[in-house]
Order: structure tokens, then sequence, then C-alpha cells
């Protein structure tokens, strides 16, 4: 992803979510209820990254459940199967009332993640989503198959894109065109290689859903298959690049397994491959041994996290065939070295300063990708000890998965899992999307 979504990083308030906690502490002390049920284990993209077990099976399953607790239950309203980025509130109106975010792009990667390690409970949510997406895509016009970011108010459920007093530049907005689209595709392919119904992705509204999502990443695409993030910021990103990649081969599996389109689904294959071969030739910069962050950028800034230091890891993460077989994995090692000072364990402690014990994003976001990262370049105590890290923040009891937890860090978090071997925990129920009681933020805690 190019950048964060509006909203991402203004949110300051904290919310106290009682009905999740508590499903949370129950998911670490209930035994299992249900019969076990074999779970396919290979990931969903195509990376160069094998997944791993170091996220244990209360950690995960209390992800599950905050996934479950994101959804939005308003039968007979257009806001139901909608899924919210987070749980803090992105936006109080005047008349204080909260409005919570929808990012698609987000929704579709936490989707990804959650169904590899639980397909049978994620798959219904995973459905009820794609009805949303087919509700609120425009098939033509400007920002045709793209979601713009939504917005859903607590308590009744109204959505809008632009939500009373939310500022210009966050209204009709989405942060980029390209990965939202490719991300959508990905998703309706993962649907379909977990079990889900076919019919689902073949029904006419669905279909011009992706056939609009396709054709706004050709409407896109410029010299040497590469694609623009949108048409107000023509700009060639490399962590777009990466997923508009895995983007196209998605969707000629599905162009080939749901539309029994075999010479579509070649060509898009084909595309996918140009892509690659342009990446390479284009946003490989040798001489710096590293990833361009964007396409006419020199080498990235080693002191800058984000998204300098980050991009280094897309390409790795995200199956890039990047030329020479080490080629992303000794990218990803020369980029993450500045920020490696200290010991993970030892006197040290104290004063951390490595990212794996210290976040090293400014605004505070733990980027589980980053772990993956290290997990697949050899640095399995970095990996664990940013698990370990995470799994105190994110599990505290009084601020279960707070910002600025997203639902996209699923993802990762989830390739870090093992699948579960029964059927996950059901379907929070009750008050769905309650009004939420703001609080101050926890002492220490990141805004």
């Amino acid at each position: 992803m190019r950048a964060e979504a509006p909203g991402r990083r203004r949110p300051r308030r904290r919310a106290v979510i009682a009905w999740l906690a508590a499903t949370l502490l129950s998911a670490a002390s209930a035994g299992p209820t249900m019969a076990a049920l074999p779970v396919p284990t290979q990931p969903l993209i195509d990376s160069n990254c094998p997944t791993a077990s170091l996220v244990d099976a209360v950690f995960r399953d209390a992800a599950l459940a905050s996934l479950s607790g994101l959804v939005v239950h308003a039968p007979g309203r257009s806001a139901d199967g909608a899924v919210r980025s987070h749980f803090s509130a992105g936006h109080v109106d005047a008349q204080g009332r909260a409005w919570h975010q929808i990012s698609a792009y987000q929704v579709n990667l936490g989707l990804l993640g959650a169904l590899r390690v639980a397909p049978a409970s994620q798959l219904p949510l995973a459905a009820g989503w794609l009805h949303w997406l087919a509700r609120h895509t425009d098939p033509i016009g400007a920002s045709r198959g793209v979601v713009l970011d939504h917005w859903v108010r607590a308590g009744d459920f109204e959505e809008s894109t632009c939500p009373p007093g939310l500022a210009k530049q966050q209204c009709e907005a989405v942060d980029a065109f390209d990965s939202t689209a490719a991300t959508t595709l990905l998703l309706a392919d993962a649907y379909l290689q977990r079990g889900g119904d076919v019919m689902l992705v073949r029904a006419p509204a669905m279909r011009a859903v992706l056939e609009a999502a396709a054709t706004t990443l050709q409407a896109l695409t410029v010299t040497d298959g590469m694609t623009l993030a949108k048409p107000s910021h023509p700009v060639v990103y490399t962590m777009d690049v990466v997923e508009v990649i895995a983007g196209w081969r998605a969707w000629g599996r599905v162009q080939r397994d749901a539309y029994a389109q075999p010479q579509s689904a070649i060509n898009s294959f084909a595309v996918a491959d140009r892509a690659e071969q342009g990446l390479r030739q284009r946003l490989w910069l040798a001489s710096a041994g590293a990833w361009r962050v964007h396409l006419g950028a020199g080498a990235p800034q080693r002191q800058r996290w984000y998204p300098d230091t980050v991009a280094q890891a897309w390409p790795l993460l995200w199956g890039v065939q990047a030329g020479p077989p080490e080629r992303a994995a000794d990218a990803w090692r020369q980029a993450i070295a500045p920020w490696q000072q200290g010991a993970l364990a030892g006197p040290s402690a104290a004063a951390p300063s490595h990212w794996a014990r210290k976040t090293a994003d400014p605004d505070g976001f733990l980027w589980p990708a980053v772990a993956v990262a290290a997990l697949c370049t050899g640095d399995d105590a970095a990996a664990r000890t940013w698990v370990a890290r995470a799994r105190k923040l994110w599990l505290d009891p009084k601020f279960p998965f707070a910002w600025p937890f997203q639902v996209g860090d699923l993802l990762w978090l989830f390739w870090l899992s093992e699948p579960a071997a029964k059927q996950p925990l059901p379907r929070i129920s009750g008050s769905e999307l309650p009004v939420l009681a703001h609080v101050s933020s926890p002492p220490g805690d990141s805004p």
C-alpha cells in the first residue's frame, strides 16, 4: 500500500469495548466445543516467505474474535456485512455521533489472513463482505471497480462517504485505486480457494464488480505493465505494484476456475508477468541494492521507517521474483539493519531500541508484516520478540486490539499462526456496532 488511508493516522481516542474484551478472555479460557475439521495450511497469496506458528492458539482465536467484532450486522440495511477498519471512531460529528471508517483495502487484507486460518467460520463473513462490496461498487465512472472509503454511524448504521464535519480531503476518498482493486480480486480468489460458493462469484452483480476492478487496473497501467496509484495521484509505487501483480494472478485463477475463460486467464497471467518484469527493471536500484519507493525516486532513506524501509519488505512478502534468488531478502536485511540497534534480551531491555522491542513507526503502528519479513530472512529471534510484544499489547483486557490496530494487520498476524484445527469462535451476538465509550489513552500507549 502506498500510504495510510484517510483517517488512518487521525483518531486519537480509545474505545472500551466490554463485550469484545469478555469474548477475548473467554477465548483464552474456554475449551473447544466443536468437532475438528481438516483445514488447509497453504497461504492464499504467492509469497517468498513460508507461514509459521509463532502466534499461539489463544492469540489467534482472540484475533478472530476481534474480526467478528468489527462486522456490522444490520439486516435489511445497506451497511449489513460491512467490516470496520478498527474499533476507534475515526470521526465524531458536531452532534457527538461516532462514525467508523470502512476501508476496502484493509478489510480485504484481513479476510485473506482469516480465510487461511479458519475458513469454516470466515467464509460466511467473507460472503457478507463481498455482498457489501457489490452494493457499494460503481461499475462505471471515475471510481469504477473501487469502493471509496465509507463511514458508518454507530447506533443507526447510517452510511456516508462524507459524514458531517469530515475534512474535505477525506470525503469521497480512497488511498489508492490500484491496490484496492487488486486486493478485491485477491479476496474473490481466496474465497473460492477456501470452498466459497462459486455462484456468489458468478452472480452478475459480483462479476460486474470484479470485471470493473480489472478494468480499473488496465486503465491505470502504464509503461512496462506497472500501475499508477490513482488518476489524481499518477505515481507508480513499489508497494502497490507488487500487490497488483498478485491481483492479476488471482484474477486469472478466477477467470479460469469460476468463469471457464482459459484464454482470458492466460492474458491476466501475462499482464502479471509483464508488470513483474517492469518492477525488476525500473524499480530496482542496483547502485543502492534496494527498491525505489516509487518510479523516479532515488535511493531510499534508511532513517525513515515508512515508506522507505517498509517498502523493501513488500517484494519479498508478496512473492515477486526479484531476479537473483537472494536479491529481495538481501534488500530487506540491508534496510532493517539500522533499526536493529540494541539487544533483544538482557540488560538493554530496560531501554530497548530494536524494532521488535520498541515500535519503530513514529505513529505507533506495529507492522506485523515486518515480523514476517524478519522470520523469512532468518531472524527468528526478532520475529518471536515482536509476537510476544504484540500479544501483550493487543490482548490488553482493558483495550483489546486498540488503535493503532487495524483489520489489515490480521493478514500478517495470521501468517504467523497455525490454522485452527477446529471451528473457531462463534459470531459475536447482541447489540451490534454499539456506541463506543471514549476514554483517554492508557499511559504510554501509542496515539
